[in-house]
């Protein structure tokens, strides 16, 4: 039976995680010098699945102005919440959550053609590590992303791309 309810809210999870994770964010604001600049707006995503135990953010876009070659950095802090599941607990939530502030970070060169060029870089996966006491299973619980910023950078500048907070439950 509880083999049954962990499956079961794990799929719930799982359903409610993707199609939060599905729809791209937009920046809420953008800085540049030179002339490198976005065609469009880049976009954000939280790729990955809580119940299984890995989360990212992942960026795309295009930009134009940039030269030959570009550089796509995305960064973000990531409050990381962890907790235990006890083997003969029904209906309960996860005890013993910890509570953990890393950061992740991916980046992509590029090539670009006459100047434009396109991206798609993912930051390091945020992964359950986590030992439980008395046979107790680990469960990632949460990940909060903040800070989360994405830097483009070319021999014709830089364009910074800033990002509301996601959370991946």
């Amino acid at each position: 039976m509880r083999r049954v309810l962990v499956v079961l809210l794990s799929v719930i999870a799982g359903v409610a995680f993707t199609m939060a994770s599905a729809s791209a964010v937009p920046p809420t604001s953008t800085t540049r010098d030179g002339g490198l600049h976005f065609v469009g707006r880049p976009n954000l995503t939280v790729v990955g699945s809580v119940e299984e135990g890995t989360v990212a953010l992942r960026a795309t876009g295009e930009v134009a102005g940039a030269g030959t070659t570009a550089t796509a950095t995305l960064s973000a802090d990531a409050v990381v919440t962890t907790g235990c599941i006890n083997r003969g607990a029904q209906d309960q939530q996860p005890s013993g959550l910890q509570r953990e502030t890393t950061t992740v970070l991916g980046s992509q060169e590029f090539n670009t053609r006459q100047g434009r060029g396109t991206f798609d870089v993912t930051t390091n996966a945020i992964t359950l590590d986590r030992t439980c006491p008395d046979q107790m299973t680990p469960v990632l619980v949460s990940v909060e992303f903040t800070n989360i910023v994405l830097t483009v950078t070319s021999q014709t500048g830089t364009i910074t791309a800033t990002f509301p907070d996601q959370t991946a439950s």
